[in-house]
């Protein structure tokens, strides 16, 4: 019993007890990163219809130029640290050197190379993973500041709206005005649209969450926009099952990043350059403006979420107009203007002053 109360002090120790009994560790899989990234990519990522499956191949890439033929159970805790030092090296990005990776954008490949080892680990195809040795964490993520605070100011968004097609202009107003994300908006249908109680439903299949949400038609300008659209090129009404966002006749929008590229330039004064030879890919001056100018799409479901917070809207209704599982998360999409944070604490003013006389008190 001693013998074999020290061997299960050992297995703990050493990372490899497994629950079902005290056995010899398997024999380590001989499969490179390679195959074994298109194992999870088919049997995890698509075989459960992840949303994640849009994307995985990108995601994957970096991973697979670092690992792809090294076996899975020889990648050490040592060779992630190294991963790590040199996402955080300076890099060539589209013409622009010295350019650094982001925090966040660190911990999302490494944090899909902690999943995966950690499924290999489920699989059986390794008995550990090189980010923990028994309980302690080998591998942190690195420090981020996820708090967002680009604000969308009047003069900016009409700009936005006077540069771009009516198309897209139309995509923008629904975007402010209902803080509905992009894959949201290219996924809606008018079946999904109740026309007398003026509500916009998010199926599940097409929501972050997976749950089904309702949005209210909360403005004018937002009703005005859902009925332009509704217009086929006859003048008549489109079907049901016909994208919101779509054409006059019909065609789906599938992306739009070029054109909102554009917008954004244009909007703050600036005339798109490109690269020598190509309509496509815009010059290294474009895109330091573009990069000065920081502004997303996903700004836009930032502003939605501000100025309900600005007009007194409680956090709790508004993590349930953007879908958000936890009121954390809505947190940090409560970012003030300035000038909302002079006038709250100007109301502190009670015509007191200051003196560096100090007046004598009492007789």
């Amino acid at each position: 019993a001693g013998v074999a109360l020290e061997s299960l002090r050992a297995a703990v120790r050493a990372g490899t007890f497994d629950a079902r009994g005290i056995a010899p560790p398997r024999e380590p899989t001989e499969m490179t990163f390679r195959q074994f990234a298109e194992n999870y990519k088919q049997r995890h990522v698509i075989g459960r219809g992840l949303a994640l499956a849009q994307s995985i191949d990108h995601r994957l890439k970096a991973l697979l130029e670092r690992f792809g033929d090294t076996a899975i159970a020889a990648i050490k805790t040592a060779d992630v640290d190294d991963y790590i030092a040199d996402l955080k090296r300076p890099r060539l990005v589209n013409g622009i050197s010295g350019r650094r990776l982001a925090p966040a954008s660190i911990n999302r490949s490494v944090g899909l190379l902690r999943h995966m080892l950690n499924w290999a680990v489920g699989r059986e195809y390794i008995v550990q993973t090189p980010f923990r040795r028994g309980t302690d964490l080998l591998v942190r993520p690195e420090m981020e500041d996820n708090r967002r605070r680009r604000r969308i100011g009047p003069d900016e968004e009409a700009n936005l709206l006077q540069v771009t097609s009516p198309l897209l202009r139309a995509m923008i107003v629904a975007a402010i005005d209902t803080g509905m994300r992009r894959g949201e908006m290219l996924a809606l249908r008018f079946a999904d649209i109740d026309w007398s109680r003026r509500l916009i439903t998010l199926r599940g299949t097409t929501t972050k969450s997976g749950k089904t949400r309702v949005v209210p038609i909360g403005t004018a300008r937002l009703l005005a926009v859902l009925e332009w659209l509704r217009l086929d090129a006859a003048g008549g009404r489109k079907a049901d099952d016909t994208a919101v966002f779509s054409n006059q006749v019909g065609e789906v929008t599938k992306t739009f990043k070029r054109a909102w590229t554009i917008a954004i330039l244009k909007a703050h004064g600036i005339a798109p350059s490109w690269r020598k030879g190509t309509y496509k890919d815009l010059s290294g001056e474009s895109l330091a403006r573009l990069r000065a100018i920081d502004l997303h799409w996903h700004d836009l479901r930032h502003e939605h979420a501000s100025r309900l917070v600005e007009r007194g809207v409680p956090l709790a209704q508004v993590r349930d107009l953007l879908g958000h599982a936890s009121i954390v998360t809505t947190e940090r999409y409560d970012n003030q203007r300035l000038e909302a944070l002079q006038a709250a604490v100007a109301r502190l003013e009670d015509g007191k002053t200051f003196s560096a006389v100090v007046e004598p008190v009492g007789p």
